[in-house]
């Protein structure tokens, strides 16, 4: 008799466990088909990035020297990709006001050459690139100004000005930049999400402008310019491997 109820109590105990793994498995397809899917989210768009010689980005500004020390500030006229309705907020006023592009650099003195009327300035530094939605009003006098909103990238830059003297404390300046992007973060315009260029992309800047020295011992100076940015390449991560001849 005792055999009989552990046999009826043994099979009741396995009965109940398949009638539960069975529930499970129905509980389990019905969550799946019942809840919605969630779509895998987009990559951000990349813009400001051209074709080899291409202008990937446009830009204004300002550079001030204050003996070894160099800052700039200015904002994006162009970036590949974008509109001109999406790089303003006011398009039919473009300005320092209104555009949602902006950057800031600082660079130290790293060469100086002068022959007669021709000043060659090189230096190297940083540059970071903000985003702002609402642009504020600006002031070129103050840098901070033009760091409001979201960084969303940052390279190195090592810069080379070229100033020809056409009177007293007064020239030409061009320049050429060789940047490399150390960086790139998302950003949300009218509910799409872009990345600005993309780490370890190469741009090779072109400028020209009016430089002014306001000051000789120690040189003080600014130079009001514009410019241009291509795509020169793409840095390579790859281990360098030396093959020594055996």
């Amino acid at each position: 008799m005792d055999v009989f109820k552990n046999l009826v109590f043994k099979s009741t105990k396995r009965f109940l466990s398949l009638i539960g793994l069975v529930i499970g498995c129905l509980t389990l397809i019905v969550v799946v088909n019942v809840l919605p899917l969630r779509p895998a989210q987009a990559a951000p768009a990349s813009v400001g990035v051209a074709p080899a010689s291409q202008n990937a980005f446009e830009f204004i500004g300002r550079v001030d020297q204050n003996d070894l020390d160099f800052s700039g500030v200015g904002y994006l006229t162009y970036i590949r990709d974008l509109s001109n309705a999406q790089i303003y907020s006011n398009p039919l006023n473009p300005s320092e006001d209104t555009a949602r592009f902006t950057y800031v650099a600082t660079a130290t003195l790293t060469s100086r050459a002068i022959l007669t009327d021709v000043f060659v300035i090189d230096s190297q530094g940083l540059i970071t690139f903000y985003f702002t939605q609402t642009p504020p009003n600006r002031d070129f006098a103050n840098a901070a100004s033009f760091a409001s909103g979201t960084p969303i990238a940052t390279a190195s830059i090592r810069y080379q000005d070229i100033l020809l003297v056409q009177s007293a404390n007064r020239g030409i300046a061009s320049g050429v930049s060789d940047m490399a992007q150390l960086s790139a973060s998302a950003f949300t315009l009218s509910g799409q999400s872009y990345q600005f260029g993309q780490t370890g992309l190469l741009f090779r800047l072109l400028t020209v402008g009016n430089g002014t020295r306001t000051n000789i011992a120690p040189p003080i100076s600014f130079v009001l310019q514009a410019g241009h940015a291509v795509t020169s390449g793409q840095e390579s991560f790859l281990p360098i491997i030396n093959h020594t001849a055996q």
